[in-house]
């Protein structure tokens, strides 16, 4: 866990918001959530929907939510991607919290929430697409899909990741990595209609992978398609 300096004020309010949660505790939904994967070194079931009600309250202290971050606490890290001012999270903060993702659901709320709305996310976009890690390509092709409606997608950068998303080999056991792909096409096909070749392109390369996560995804794009 990273080690930050004595903060009494900071600190103090750290505490109080983790000692809030207990209030609003769900074992099941924790429990729910570690047999289907999802996995935290502490989880209190707080829904979504509460979570963001109280990131409207938080202080808006980029030392606030990083330490919230590395508490490593599932409410702590969710709620440091909605109260983090974008402006001040870096390409070298953000690459240190990406570190720390390793289950699905933070792929999605950090990309969603924080790193499409930053100014260094194409650069980490790049970055992670070509990561052995498979929630760093996770995190990429979320990120790049919510890009498309937050934030501004080169041609180049689009065209890395739809070639990074051809390599998919569908044998990586992160079920996140075939949504994150099909998200990015989605979203690109639905800002720019024009695109949808592109998408078919990767279709059938996937066809010819015959690898069920990889037929999932081409199943989604081809729905996707016919409904635009």
């Amino acid at each position: 866990m990273k080690v930050f300096l004595p903060n009494d004020e900071i600190d103090e309010q750290v505490k109080k918001l983790i000692r809030s949660f207990r209030k609003q505790m769900d074992g099941d939904v924790s429990e729910q959530m570690e047999k289907r994967g999802v996995s935290y070194r502490l989880n209190f079931g707080i829904n979504l929907v509460s979570l963001r009600e109280r990131a409207k309250t938080l202080p808006q202290n980029i030392e606030f939510a990083d330490r919230l971050w590395h508490r490593q606490i599932r409410e702590t890290m969710i709620l440091a991607t909605l109260s983090a001012p974008k402006e001040q999270m870096t390409s070298e903060m953000a690459t240190e919290w990406s570190e720390l993702i390793d289950n699905c659901e933070l792929v999605e709320q950090a990309a969603l929430n924080l790193f499409s709305k930053i100014e260094p996310a194409s650069t980490l976009v790049e970055k992670w697409i070509i990561s052995e890690n498979p929630y760093l390509r996770s995190l990429a092709y979320y990120t790049l899909g919510w890009m498309f409606r937050f934030n501004d997608v080169s041609e180049e950068l689009k065209n890395i990741a739809i070639k990074k998303a051809s390599e998919e080999t569908g044998e990586d056991n992160v079920f996140c990595l075939y949504r994150g792909i099909t998200h990015f096409m989605k979203q690109m096909m639905r800002i720019n209609p024009e695109t949808k070749k592109e998408c078919k392109d990767l279709i059938k390369v996937y066809e010819t992978k015959q690898n069920k996560n990889l037929s999932w995804v081409t199943s989604e794009l081809n729905n996707e398609i016919e409904f635009l």
